[in-house]
């Protein structure tokens, strides 16, 4: 299943540490939900709002593997979430959000741009370390049909 990111994981230099490549990325905006920054933290939440929206990407393509180490990488208070977002196209999509359950948290708005500028190159050596801890572990490796669609992926760029 797709994921809908809002945050650090809308970086592609953050989705390249992290998966070693950075998978198909569409812009997307989840109604109901806010984000917020986190207190002491470079990253953001979101939560449940009602008449508020989120912008943020709609990631695909991506194998188990790739899946299984985004949902390893986020914090235990992220809570993997079902929800709709629609993209720019105004396609709505069924896909998992990471969305944040201790709103004693929050701290106010988050800035993308303020994350880029002030934490990206720290935050992404923070991704490639992970990365490096999470290569050689159990999670799952990918499916033929990843191995297959990834070859496929390729072959049209």
């Amino acid at each position: 299943m797709s994921r809908f990111v809002y945050g650090s994981l809308m970086a592609p230099e953050v989705l390249a540490a992290l998966l070693g490549r950075v998978p198909a990325r569409v812009p997307a905006t989840a109604r109901g939900y806010r984000r917020f920054a986190i207190r002491d933290r470079v990253y953001p939440a979101v939560v449940p709002e009602p008449g508020a929206s989120v912008d943020g990407e709609i990631l695909s393509g991506m194998t188990d593997r790739e899946l299984a180490v985004l949902d390893w990488f986020e914090d235990e208070a992220y809570v993997p979430t079902a929800l709709t977002a629609e993209t720019s196209a105004g396609e709505a999509l069924e896909v998992v959000a990471y969305v944040f359950d201790d709103r004693a948290q929050l701290a106010g708005d988050w800035s993308y741009d303020a994350f880029r500028s002030a934490h990206l190159d720290a935050y992404v050596e923070m991704c490639e370390a992970f990365a490096e801890d999470v290569r050689e572990n159990d999670l799952p490796g990918p499916t033929e049909a990843d191995a297959e669609e990834g070859v496929e992926e390729r072959e049209s760029r």
